[in-house]
Formats: structure tokens, sequence, C-alpha cells
């Protein structure tokens, strides 16, 4: 009934270690990291088999692939390796397979080698502000791009001071779009206090002061993008939705419901106003209508696959507004100007045939473009005496150029853009014809060209309106001289970065893991993507080795325990001592907890041997990526380097109860 997908999913979980070996030696990717994304690959793969999804599971594992291994090499070895592999996995399944099952998995291989043998774009620079809900979806996100060919260059950003959040924004650098989740499953504390589980008993009354700060910053913080960026700015608005799992997590839940409702309103009301103010227009996320829609199950996980666990909320978010927003984004940004055909494009029929209905809703979206700085042009093979624009929306005074006659299309095409001294790179043309689209392609390298009878061009054409929404009614001049008095208005000295901090009264335990710890640290070091050094995963049997010595971060703050929030494993040599691996959660990001727990080992490594540290690399841990140069260490051949502790890097908002067979660094207790 299925095509034998779930059974070839069966298959593919049997086989995936042998399978994912396969997958690594064809992209010549060696080491055990490698073997290990070709493994959530393969599971990947399998969960979308199992759920009657060929199509999506074998385009998800090319995009992971693509993301993990990197597009450019893939496509460079996907061309050659297409008979080998499709030979090789057919070998190892098919004895097990039914006829539909093999021919799903020849389909799906040819599917796949095909999509990893094409050549990546122009990688789109992304950066992401939030939470581990946003860090969840760009890592979908990523995926899912990466399937269409589209290369994403993440920036990340988790400071949860405002004060210092600003300053990682302004070392961003370019970006070409901003997407910014405010509150997302918990990046205010306000925000997570009032949507704790206890709660729910607990006027709201008593969480508004916070609330109310918490919207401050986010003003503040948008006003500061804003001015620093030209780049379309997505908001989310906020669902309530919280991470949960099991029955415990359905019965929370279900008990915090309606606090969670009144708090979302509460905040989207006010949001909604803030948009209103705003010095140019930022676009919205509708995270709340999302999970609405998928209700009690959007903050659970929708499936495990290797080191993948998204949220439903976080893979529908990724896979619907984000990627559209990409699409757009990497396709249309650099574009000026769409030139059109007119039958059975603008309107329906052929107006010298006979009568005509026009297109009113493809018409007002042009319109809409227009008036935020695109040009409008027409190429059409008509007799100009046909065509008029009785009972159009558009009229012949909104085109910058009209080519109407039976010349080929492309020939028009290339005298329109000489006229305006404009290149064809920068043209999206509409024909409802195939043949006309291919030849204007060929003519006019470059150039765009849509199916105007596709409901997706016209879904693409108003992501791109509203990406250009701050261009409504401005010219440039105006634009620019806007830009210049918000950076004067938002030029003030920035606030003391760890008052916020203080009042949380963040409180570290940093000790030797026991025993009774290891299982913990060995998940959170397998389950990390983002701030994971090493991007090497370690059992709990090789983390209780003598050779291993493992220390722990414990959190906690005046709202409760946070538990076990980093991990650094170290293997002590004669001459110097190695950090092998080295995880933060997403949850405790933004704190300098992890300043604290390198300091703290430097400090109390054994015999004053060097500290050694390695960054390997990888699409998703940008976080850490500067984590050894911030603590003093010292770049010698590609291995990070530090001799001496320097206990003043860590911040002083944090208490710290240090064990005693670690307290080279004295305890520190936040005034």
């Amino acid at each position: 009934m299925n095509g034998g997908k779930q059974e070839l999913s069966r298959a593919i979980r049997a086989q995936v270690d042998a399978l994912a070996g396969e997958l690594q030696v064809l992209a010549k990717a060696p080491g055990p990291a490698a073997l290990q994304q070709a493994r959530t690959g393969c599971a990947l793969l399998a969960h979308h088999l199992a759920q009657g999804e060929a199509a999506q599971g074998f385009a998800a594992l090319a995009g992971w692939l693509k993301l993990t291994y990197g597009a450019a090499r893939l496509s460079e070895t996907g061309a050659a390796c297409d008979a080998t592999l499709a030979a090789l996995w057919h070998d190892r399944l098919s004895p097990e397979l039914s006829g539909a099952a093999r021919t799903t998995l020849i389909q799906g291989v040819a599917r796949l080698t095909e999509t990893l043998a094409r050549p990546p774009g122009r990688a789109l620079r992304v950066l992401f502000i939030g939470d581990c809900l946003i860090w969840d979806i760009a890592t979908q996100l990523q995926i899912a791009a990466a399937a269409e060919g589209l290369a994403i260059t993440p920036h990340l950003c988790a400071q949860r001071d405002a004060a210092e959040l600003r300053r990682a924004l302004d070392k961003a650098g370019p970006v070409d779009l901003v997407f910014y989740a405010p509150f997302g499953f918990g990046f205010a504390q306000s925000y997570a206090r009032a949507l704790a589980p206890g709660a729910a008993w607990r006027p709201m009354a008593r969480d508004l002061p916070g609330l109310r700060a918490a919207l401050d910053e986010v003003e503040a913080t948008l006003s500061h993008l804003l001015a620093g960026t030209d780049a379309p700015i997505y908001l989310h608005d906020v669902s309530g939705t919280r991470q949960a799992s099991g029955w415990r997590g359905a019965v929370t839940d279900h008990i915090g419901a309606r606090r969670r409702a009144r708090v979302a309103a509460w905040l989207n009301a006010r949001l909604d106003a803030l948009a209103q103010r705003a010095a140019r227009p930022f676009l919205r996320i509708p995270e709340a209508a999302e999970a609405h829609r998928l209700g009690a199950a959007a903050g659970r996980v929708l499936f495990e696959a290797g080191d993948l666990h998204p949220t439903a909320l976080a893979a529908s978010l990724a896979s619907g507004p984000y990627l559209r927003a990409c699409r757009a984004a990497h396709l249309l940004a650099r574009r000026k100007l769409v030139v059109s055909d007119l039958d059975n494009t603008l309107w329906a029929g052929e107006i010298g045939e006979g009568p005509i209905t026009h297109h009113h809703d493809r018409q007002a979206l042009l319109l809409r473009l227009k008036a935020r700085g695109v040009l409008l042009a027409v190429a059409s093979k008509n007799d100009p005496a046909n065509v008029n624009w009785r009972g159009a929306a558009l009229r012949a005074s909104d085109f910058v150029a009209c080519e109407i006659d039976w010349a080929p299309k492309a020939g028009n095409i290339a005298k329109i853009a000489a006229r305006l001294n404009l290149a064809p790179e920068s043209f999206v043309f509409l024909d409802d014809r195939a043949d006309e689209r291919a030849l204007a392609e060929a003519g006019c390298p470059g150039l765009l060209a849509l199916d105007p009878n596709a409901p997706e061009t016209w879904q693409l054409l108003d992501d791109w309106a509203v990406q250009r929404a701050a261009f409504a009614g401005s010219d440039r001049t105006t634009l620019y001289q806007a830009r210049a008095a918000r950076q004067a208005y938002v030029a003030t000295p920035s606030e003391d970065p760890g008052a916020a901090y203080r009042q949380l009264g963040l409180r570290v335990a940093i000790r030797t893991a026991k025993r009774r710890d290891l299982p913990r640290v060995g998940e959170l070091i397998a389950r990390t993507n983002q701030f994971n050094t090493t991007q090497v995963p370690i059992s709990a049997k090789e983390l209780s080795h003598p050779s291993r010595r493992v220390l722990i971060a414990e959190a906690r703050d005046r709202f409760g325990s946070m538990g076990i929030v980093s991990a650094l494993v170290i293997a002590d040599g004669a001459e110097a001592s190695e950090i092998t691996q080295f995880v933060l959660s997403c949850r405790a990001f933004g704190y300098g907890i992890e300043t604290a727990l390198l300091q703290t080992a430097l400090a109390a490594r054994p015999g004053r041997r060097p500290l050694h540290g390695r960054i390997n690399e990888s699409p998703l841990n940008a976080p850490c990526r500067e984590v050894y140069a911030a603590n003093g260490f010292k770049l010698r051949d590609g291995i990070w380097e530090a001799q001496e502790p320097r206990p003043d890097l860590i911040p002083d908002w944090l208490s710290l109860d240090i064990a005693p067979d670690l307290r080279a660094i004295p305890a520190q207790v936040s005034e």
C-alpha cells in the first residue's frame, strides 16, 4: 500500500552502520564525527520512509549530507558515486526487500545522487537570535535548504544580556536575513518564569513588571538591528509553547495551558504595538498560529534521528516561513525588474482572439512590488493595437518599458535591459509557456524565468514583496537619511552587562564528575550540536577510563536548578593535557559558565602542563568557535594552548562553588 516505504525504513535501521560507512567512504569524509553524521542522515531517511515520505526522506538525506560534509565536495564526488552507491545499497538491502521496496530504493538513490551532484550556489548569510527554539529551526532549515541547493551560512547569537547581545550583533558583519525569537522556549528569564509550571497558580500581575522590562529590551534590540542592517528582519510572535516530553510533560502542558495562553496574548498585543512605532517595518514569523495548528504536539520532540531531535514547532517553522523567506532572499534579493508576458499571464485568454479575464490578484501583487521599488516591464508576442488595460488593476503607465511585437522575447528582454542600463541578471521573467521561458534563460544568462500558472511563483513573489516592505513609499535617499538618524538615536552608552545576571542569583558548582553523572554527561555530549568544540561522541565507558578527567558545571538561579549544563573532558599526556570534548547546553548560553569551567580546568591541571584544545568546525557549532581565543589561549599549528589561568575573565555575576580538589581558583561570590 505504501510502496514498500515502511519495509525499506526497517531495513535501513537494521543496516544503519554499514550504510553510513558506505556513505562516508563515497563522500571521502574520514573520521568518527563524519561517520556519526552519516548515521544521522540514514536515521533521518528511515524516519521519513516510516511516515510514507520517500521523496522527502531522500531529499532530507541529501540536505543533511550537504550540510555536514560540504556541498562543494559532494558536488564533485556525487556524479561519480551514482552507480557505486546504488549498487552498494542495492546489494546490501535488496535481498530482504519486496519489489515495491526495491523500486523505492532505486528511485530514491537516483534522486539522492542527482541532488548531491548539483553544485551549490551563493551562500545566504543568516543571523539567528534566540534560544533552543531558533537553534533547532536553524538546523532543520539548513537541511531543507541544502536539499534545494541553497547554502546557508548561519551566525547565531544567544546572549541573554541585552547589552552583550547588541555587542555580539555588531560583530556579526553583513547578513542577508535576520530571524529573532525574543521569547522562544524561554530566552527571556521573566518569560520563562511566567510560564513555569508553578506559575499557573500565581497572579499574573506579579509577572508583569518583568515581562514589561523584557519587552523594553526587545524594542532596544530591534532598534539596534534596524539601525545596523538593511536586511529584512523577521520577528517571532509568542506561542507560549514549552519543550516537553513524556507523560509528565503532557500533564504539565495541560495544567499550564491557560496561563501560557494569557501570557502569550499579553505579549503579542504589545509586540503588535511595538511594530506600529518601529522606525522601519519588520516582518513576522507566525509562531503562535503554527503552534495553535499543531496543538499539544507543538513542543514535543517530533522524531529522534541520530543527532537530530527537533520539536514539531521548530520543524514546521523551518520548512514553512523560514524556508520561504530564505528562498525569496536567495533568488530575488538582487533582482530589480519583473518583465511579464500578457496573455495567460496577467490575464486569462488571448486578447487578440476574444474576451479576457484579468488576474486582479496577480496584478495587485505586481503593484505592491512596484510600490516597493521593483520596476515592471512587458515582453509579449502580440499586436500592440490589440493591447489595452480596460478593467485591469495595472495601467500602461505602471511599466517602464513595453516590447509588444512578434519578435523573439529573449531579444526584446535584451533591448529592455540595454535601455534601462540594467543587467538581465537582475530580471524576473513571467511567461506561461515553458519554451519561451527556456529561450529567455538561454538568451539572457542569469535571468530568472518563472511559470505564472504555478501557485508557488506567486507565493515566492509575495515573500519578495514582504521582504521589500522597508522600501514602501520611500526612495533610497530618504532611507539612508533615516538610517543615519536611527544610528545616532541608539548610539548611547551600554548599561552594565552584569546587572540583570546579578539579579538572577546565578550559582555555578564545578566539580569532577562522579560515576552516576556519566550517563548524563555522555548524553549532553551526544545531543549538543551548537556548543560542541570537537563534535566527537564518547561513551560512558570511555568517560570512566582512568586516562580521562571529566569536569562538570551545575547551575541554578532564583528560579531553580538547571542541572548539569556543561562538561569538559581532559586527556592527560606526558607533556600536555588536551580537552577532547567541551560542550555547553543551549539552555545555558550567554551566562559565561563555559568561561568559569574552562578557567577552573586550566588552574587545576596537574603538573602545570600546558592545556590544549581544538575546534573541529561543523555547520552547527559556530557558537563555540571563539571560546579558546576569548579565554587567553593562543593558536599554534592549529592547536589552542594556554599555560596560565585567567580568573579575571570569569564574569563577576557568577557565584562559584568549586570542589576542593579543583580549587586553584578561589570561590567567587556575586554581590
